[in-house]
C-alpha cells in the first residue's frame, strides 16, 4: 500500500486541464488520513494527517477541489475520484455538493473502472447456468466494489471553486 500512496500523492499535485494553452480548470487531488484523537474535555475529534504512509484498517479522506480559472463558464464539468486499488470506498462518506440555493449535485459511483456511472444501488449482470441453461442474473453490487465516484456539475462559473471528498478504507 505504501507504493501505491506514494502514486497517489503524486497525483494530488496540482493538474490543469488546458483550452488552446489557457489553463481553465484546476484540479487539485489530496489524501489525509483520518486520525481519531481524544481532547481533555474527553471528546472524540477527527483530526488529519498527509497520507504519506498508510496501513490496513486506516481510513483515507481524499479531497478533490476544482477552480474554473477562465473568463468564461464551464458547461457539464465531470469531477471524478478514483478509489485506489487496497482500499475500499466507505458507504456514505461521498456528500452531495451543493452548488447553489437550488442545484444539488449527487455522486455516481462506478464499479467497472469509470466506464459507467450510476447512483447506488448499482447493478451487474452475470451469467449463471442452471440445469445446463444460460441464464442472466442481475446482481448488486457493493460499495467494496466501487471502483470510481463522479460528480457531474451542470456548470462552473469564471472563478468558482468546488470541494467534493469522499473516504476509503485501506485493507
Amino acid at each position: 500500500m505504501k507504493k501505491n500512496l506514494f502514486i497517489w500523492l503524486l497525483l494530488s499535485l496540482i493538474i490543469s486541464v488546458a483550452w488552446a494553452g489557457q489553463e481553465v480548470l484546476r484540479l487539485e487531488l489530496g489524501s489525509f488520513r483520518v486520525v481519531r484523537v481524544t481532547t481533555t474535555e474527553g471528546k472524540t475529534v477527527e483530526k488529519f494527517e498527509p497520507a504519506v504512509s498508510a496501513a490496513p484498517g486506516d481510513v483515507l479522506e481524499w479531497r478533490l477541489q476544482a477552480s474554473n480559472v477562465s473568463n468564461k463558464t464551464l458547461y457539464d464539468v465531470s469531477l471524478v475520484i478514483p478509489i485506489p486499488k487496497g482500499t475500499r470506498y466507505l458507504p456514505g462518506s461521498a456528500e452531495k455538493l451543493q452548488l447553489d440555493e437550488k442545484t444539488v449535485v449527487e455522486p455516481e459511483f462506478s464499479f467497472d473502472g469509470g466506464k459507467t456511472f450510476a447512483r447506488p444501488p448499482l447493478y451487474k449482470k452475470i451469467i449463471v447456468i442452471v440445469n445446463g441453461i444460460k441464464k442472466e442474473k442481475r446482481l448488486e453490487v457493493g460499495p467494496e466494489e466501487y471502483t470510481h465516484a463522479r460528480w457531474l456539475l451542470p456548470l462552473l462559473t469564471p472563478g468558482q471553486t468546488v470541494r467534493v471528498r469522499l473516504r476509503t478504507i485501506v485493507q
